[in-house]
């Protein structure tokens, strides 16, 4: 169960309002996203992390318009568009996928693929959608002679350059980024990153980032909520998430990302176990069976996404009001 939404903020980019998404299986109905709530402010960067399979890209979706959701809310600038959604507010938000070998059309030359979405959103033809094909090029690091090319000739990260540059073209107020850099070498990911992040700085965008990558997360992010089979268990700002997690769940996320050095008689969480089926979910707090801290209520109470104590973080947690060190 989560909390009531907050009222919307005038200064709201973006709303998600307890938003449900259900899907048919052989085993049963899927709760893949189940009341999961947050705002996004101009200029702002959130990121959303958690195991594979919790719902993350499924959110994402129904961000951008490419899903529907089985109930909540979804506000553009205050605006629901949840149901239906003008050209206007389709362009405000654009997504990046995860794998940009797949995302591209094989059969069109960059050029091509920009023109194409300027022509069909009457932003711009002839010489002007030259301009601004070079202007893309620019903004995304890439020299304009790259025009010319297909996707297959291109590395990783420079499709993946091509289809943020593609996300771009329809001026958008919304990037939502989905696993950006998880299909590229480890060399190239940092400058894909240090591309959201300057292009954050230079257009104002708010990005919703998708990512497993917690150092990542941390130098990005402004706020973070962190996901756990459907539910969003923890929402804060970086310092918060960070500096005074109090989810157990995020604890133990915490605790496996990589680091140089454990900080002394700091608390570390370890987890027994996969995380179960989304169409077999547990009652009460979902995390309980996996949980070091869980009591008997655990199992039979799905705690509110409430604010802590001492925090401003909002936390789906019996035990809230306790801190951890580490």
């Amino acid at each position: 169960m989560s909390a009531a939404p907050e009222p919307v903020q005038a200064a709201d980019l973006l709303t998600v309002e307890e938003i449900t998404v259900r899907f048919a299986s052989k085993a049963g109905e899927l709760v893949a996203v189940e009341g999961a709530s947050f705002s996004l402010r101009h200029g702002e960067t959130l990121g959303l992390v958690g195991e594979s399979g919790c719902g993350k890209s499924t959110l994402a979706r129904c961000i951008a318009g490419l899903l529907p959701p089985d109930s909540g809310r979804i506000l553009l600038h205050g605006s629901d568009v949840t149901r239906a959604r003008a050209r206007s507010d389709r362009r405000m938000v654009q997504i990046v996928f995860q794998d940009p070998y797949s995302s591209l059309n094989p059969r069109l030359s960059v050029r091509s693929t920009l023109k194409e979405l300027l022509a069909v959103h009457g932003l711009a033809r002839g010489a002007a959608a030259e301009r601004r094909c070079r202007e893309l090029m620019a903004l995304v690091g890439l020299p304009a002679g790259a025009l010319d090319g297909y996707p297959n000739a291109f590395s990783g990260g420079q499709r993946q350059r091509i289809a943020v540059a593609r996300a771009l073209a329809v001026e958008p107020e919304v990037i939502v980024a989905d696993e950006p850099t998880s299909a590229l070498d480890v060399s190239v990911q940092a400058t894909i990153l240090a591309l959201f992040e300057s292009l954050r700085s230079q257009l104002g965008l708010g990005i919703v980032m998708i990512s497993h990558n917690l150092a990542a997360i941390r130098h990005l992010c402004d706020r973070i909520a962190v996901m756990y089979l459907g539910r969003i268990v923890e929402l804060g700002d970086r310092s918060e998430i960070f500096g005074d997690p109090r989810h157990p769940y995020t604890l133990a996320l915490l605790a496996a990302s990589p680091r140089i050095r454990q900080a002394a008689g700091g608390a570390r969480v370890r987890l027994s176990g996969e995380p179960p089926s989304p169409a077999r979910k547990p009652s009460g707090c979902h995390f309980h069976p996996r949980c070091p801290r869980a009591e008997d209520r655990c199992s039979i109470e799905s705690p509110l996404l409430a604010v802590a104590s001492d925090s401003h973080a909002l936390v789906a947690c019996h035990f809230r009001d306790e801190r951890h060190t580490g």
